[in-house]
């Protein structure tokens, strides 16, 4: 059975270079939905047809033949024996194909087009629709989004390259009517599926999105026969409540960058450490994962604590050794679909500045094969320092980064030595988000 991997998103947040790098790098087809409906509406202007009569552009549609075939990874078509090609983005065709998309029969005859597709094997699809209506099964979701001002000057770029002239006025004027053309219409308007995983791209690389994506499908095919989302516990689920509660009233802590974890799959947060706050602050800041904590297990002498730190699902570390059973323990947490909480710096600063990482984080980080967020914590260390006797009521921020994914760490081999670069690799990252 064919893998879909559906990609949504508004006009220039980069849905179709990111999705030709993701096809590429999973060996999957690429599939363009946004050409058919660009070939027709081609085939609509060679017919001298008006773009807003319904009636005569499913007439052109119904007599026109579609062959479609793959070439160089990608599912292209002719239209009556023609091929389109670079006419498909003419500013005549790109005009006119808002109004020729939003008319229902066409929808629908293109729908059908879309999903018999799946003949050509694993698809990797970008649109408006395909997590809402061509394929709203898949558990592939993901809709891209991005900033309007910073999509504009995408556009704008584009446009310039392909030595198109346009003022950035006429590009911001034409995006921002596409946009209400494509969430206003009545017919599979633009939104986000239920389920989808959503990524700011405003400030990403496409590389930076193309692996998420890519290590985001890769983990779900790992655990597709697993939970891939941990279910809580009910006492964890309660502890946190209470705490959250407790926090609210004691801090004005905030935070920020919150959609960098990801919605289901394995994960490894990392976060610097300046109090026994920070993991209260963590857990009641991510809300939709169920975070398992690695901590001493020096912390939980007492009974009653040893008792809820088991029940709660912390994994305990035994810091007076190498302690394999903690790390391997994490580790199959995270390849089973679960999310880890470590410390890198293994104990809480004294000064309130960053500390080295133990070189520990660097083999859990290059063995369980998932994305790790680097977290920074600013106001604990003034709220609840090292040493101190009762909390301080302080505002606190914190700030979740862009995830550093499998595919970076490849550079670094394996052995003591990589494993070191790796962690210092994460505490440059956690470094970058001080404010």
């Amino acid at each position: 059975m064919s893998l879909i991997v559906a990609i949504d998103g508004p006009s220039a947040s980069g849905k179709s270079t990111v999705s030709r790098k993701v096809a590429a790098l999973l060996d999957y087809i690429y599939v363009d939905s946004g050409s058919l409906y660009r070939g027709l509406t081609w085939k609509v202007i060679q017919e001298q047809v008006s773009s807003r009569d319904q009636d005569a552009v499913v007439c052109v549609m119904e007599n026109m033949r579609m062959v479609f075939f793959l070439d160089a990874g990608a599912v292209r078509f002719t239209i009556d024996g023609e091929k389109p090609g670079i006419e498909l983005r003419s500013e005549q065709v790109l005009e006119n194909v808002s109004a020729v998309a939003a008319m229902p029969p066409v929808r629908i005859w293109i729908v059908r087009q879309l999903r018999e597709m799946k003949r050509f094997g694993n698809l990797v699809m970008e649109g408006r629709d395909i997590g809402t209506v061509v394929f709203p099964a898949t558990p592939y979701k993901f809709y891209l989004d991005a900033d309007s001002e910073e999509r504009v000057r995408r556009r704008h770029r584009e446009l310039m390259e392909r030595k198109v002239e346009s003022e950035i006025g006429d590009v911001r004027h034409s995006l921002l009517r596409r946009d209400a053309i494509d969430k206003g219409r009545q017919t599979a308007p633009l939104k986000k599926a239920p389920g989808a995983h959503v990524i700011e791209t405003t400030s990403m690389s496409v590389n930076d999105v193309a692996n998420h994506i890519v290590n985001a499908v890769l983990t779900r095919k790992r655990n597709v026969r697993t939970v891939v989302r941990e279910k809580a516990p009910l006492l964890f689920k309660c502890s946190r409540c209470i705490v959250k509660i407790c926090l609210k009233i004691c801090f004005r802590y905030r935070s920020c960058g919150l959609d960098q974890v990801p919605q289901d799959g394995g994960c490894l947060i990392a976060s610097n450490h300046a109090s026994h706050l920070d993991p209260l602050i963590i857990c009641c800041s991510v809300m939709h994962r169920y975070i398992r904590f690695m901590a001493r297990n020096t912390l939980f002498k007492n009974r009653l604590f040893l008792w809820w730190s088991k029940n709660v699902g912390i994994v305990t570390v035994d810091r007076g050794r190498g302690d394999v059973a903690a790390l391997k323990a994490a580790i199959a947490i995270l390849k089973s679909g679960g999310v880890v909480c470590v410390f890198p710096e293994g104990t809480r600063t004294r000064d309130g500045r960053l500390q080295e990482a133990k070189g520990g984080v660097g083999f859990l980080m290059a063995k369980a094969g998932v994305p790790v967020v680097p977290v920074y914590i600013d106001g604990t260390f003034e709220a609840f320092p090292k040493g101190a006797k009762r909390i301080k009521s302080h505002k606190v921020m914190v700030s979740y980064g862009k995830p550093i994914f499998p595919s970076e760490l490849d550079r670094f081999g394996k052995g003591k030595d990589a494993y070191k670069k790796i962690a210092d690799l994460l505490m440059a990252r956690i470094a970058e988000l001080q404010l």
